[in-house]
């Protein structure tokens, strides 16, 4: 639509993208639709939200993927970085749900308990269910929490949302929870390698640019938990 709008010349479009943030199934080359990138193009390599801690594992969510830079070439990584240190992501593995809740429950009061501000704080999921279930675990534990589902998260509320709900967004601390084996890729999501190989790999690969966009929305600290076995697209 925009390149149909203004007309071809110098400087005619500035588009800023991230081709590691595609979470949705849309692919275009912009080569195809008239846009012009070759000889362009630069490329941005400051991480201005996320500490190196947290850049450096979510990076490794991704690392050998083949990731198209919408111009019919591959787009890469390489030498982006971040000033900025804090602590390492927690990983934490639970035996069932209801353990992984509790643990979340503990890991926010003690971010709150540390000075952080509720809405400082947020907590992603794959699934609305998983988002209604954090919920409940907060507020039984007294810490006043909404789904973005429902409203926008009000003063002295932890916001939770679907990792897809979490795109644009950023707190200061955030909790990714239920990236475990069954959850993270959502079965229904990807499109199994024994009716399409290519297609499956596609949506493999968009299933973990979604878990790399929800674990960057964190400025300082991060944790990823799982109950029973881990998802695969978790580095080793």
């Amino acid at each position: 639509m925009l390149r149909a709008a203004v007309p071809d010349g110098p400087d005619d479009l500035f588009l800023v993208g991230d081709t590691h943030q595609r979470i949705y199934n849309h692919r275009v080359s912009l080569k195809q639709i008239g846009i012009d990138i070759a000889g362009r193009s630069a490329r941005l390599k400051i991480n201005y939200r996320t500490t190196a801690e947290i850049l450096g594992w979510s990076l490794g969510l991704l690392r050998g993927e083949r990731i198209d830079d919408m111009n019919e070439d591959l787009e890469t990584l390489a030498g982006c970085r971040s000033d900025v240190h804090g602590p390492p992501p927690i990983l934490h593995s639970a035996s069932a749900r209801e353990a992984e809740m509790q643990n979340l429950a503990s890991v926010v009061r003690r971010w709150l308990d540390g000075g952080v501000q509720p809405g400082q704080v947020g907590i992603a999921a794959r699934s609305s269910t998983l988002v209604d279930e954090a919920v409940s675990a907060l507020t039984g534990s007294g810490i006043p929490a909404v789904s973005l589902a429902n409203r926008a998260a009000r003063d002295g509320e932890v916001a939770l949302a679907t990792m897809h709900r979490m795109k644009g967004l950023e707190f200061r601390c955030v909790a990714v929870v239920g990236v475990g084996q069954h959850h993270v890729p959502a079965p229904s999501a990807v499109t199994p390698a024994t009716e399409d190989q290519r297609s499956h790999d596609l949506d493999v690969q968009r299933e973990r640019c979604l878990l790399f966009v929800a674990c960057t929305r964190a400025r300082e600290n991060l944790m990823i938990s799982w109950s029973g076995a881990p998802s695969s697209l978790l580095p080793v």
